[in-house]
């Protein structure tokens, strides 16, 4: 007998065969799917997508703009911080040597006798001042010297002081302004010296205060009224109150020939000129050894009444 070969062979047919039980098949067939859609899903994710030139050009420029940022603020802090330091320097520069001018000037003697004929009193214009002031014994005075020793020459406690601005009094700048060369302080220790020796290392003493400062002004108070010039001989000669005022820019000749005056008259602007300038520095000293009774400003109008009648020898 002839088998068909398509049909279909039953268990029965074949000896020791066992059929498979029920839902086998799917059991095993569905262990399998998520494997196989695993593979189906990396084979289908997309790659990556690049930048495009356009995308690239916005970034580079993005990145340039912060670094411009960046590279701005540094630029900008490092210059505000010289800035302030240079303020700082200038500031403690003028403080300084104010308060120097202060201290010898609160110890100006203003007394009418002082136990010896005086050279010169306080006197002083815009521009300079010269004033007696004490100071404190130097370590050779107490030195004890023997008989054959050679001392050195006598010397007060008080001391002649003068502030001046250095002006070249011959050349000037290329734009016509004054050349300056800073504050000058000239000392002088031995007063009412009778044998003057030229080597004299306490005779007269000039020390360059600051070479920075080329601005100077002093103004004078009475008690009631100010001025830019003192001159008196008789009494108590010293004002009540000094104003002194320095700067880092030179003066101008406009300053020098007191033609700012005009435009702010003192009997208007005692203090100087009200615009703010971060450039000057001022403080106002009071005098200690003033009269109290304002003698000063009592000699003061004395003299102006006698220049405005013509009479000579008034005080």
């Amino acid at each position: 007998r002839k088998m068909n070969p398509h049909a279909a062979i039953s268990s029965a047919a074949i000896p020791n065969a066992s059929v498979p039980p029920c839902g086998f098949r799917e059991a095993h067939g569905a262990g399998q799917e998520p494997r196989a859609r695993r593979r189906v899903f990396r084979a289908v994710r997309r790659p990556r997508r690049a930048l495009t030139l356009l995308e690239v050009i916005i970034a580079i420029s993005l990145i340039a703009l912060l670094l411009a940022i960046l590279l701005t603020f540094f630029v900008e802090t490092v210059r505000m911080r010289g800035e302030v330091a240079s303020a700082a320097d200038r500031s403690q520069l003028a403080r300084q040597v104010l308060s120097l001018m202060a201290k010898e000037l609160r110890g100006t003697v203003g007394f009418d006798e002082v136990g010896f004929p005086l050279e010169s009193r306080l006197v002083g214009d815009r521009r300079s001042i010269t004033f007696l002031t004490t100071a404190l014994p130097s370590e050779e005075q107490y030195v004890e010297y023997g008989e054959f020793d050679d001392p050195p020459p006598a010397r007060h406690d008080l001391t002649e002081v003068r502030y001046w601005l250095w002006i070249d009094p011959e050349e000037t700048d290329e734009d016509g302004e004054p050349i300056v060369g800073g504050i000058i302080r000239t000392e002088k220790k031995t007063l009412n010296q009778f044998v003057v020796e030229e080597d004299d290392p306490y005779d007269v003493r000039n020390d360059l205060w600051s070479h920075e400062l080329g601005y100077l002004e002093f103004r004078y108070f009475d008690g009631v009224e100010w001025d830019t010039k003192w001159e008196l001989s008789q009494g108590n000669s010293l004002p009540q109150m000094i104003q002194i005022t320095v700067g880092f820019d030179n003066i101008t000749s406009y300053e020098l020939e007191d033609q700012d005056l005009e435009d702010y008259p003192i009997e208007e602007y005692p203090f100087g000129p009200d615009l703010p300038d971060r450039d000057r520095y001022s403080v106002i000293v009071r005098i200690p050894a003033a009269d109290k009774f304002f003698g000063s400003r009592v000699e003061r109008v004395g003299r102006q009444l006698a220049e405005q009648m013509g009479v000579e020898g008034l005080p």
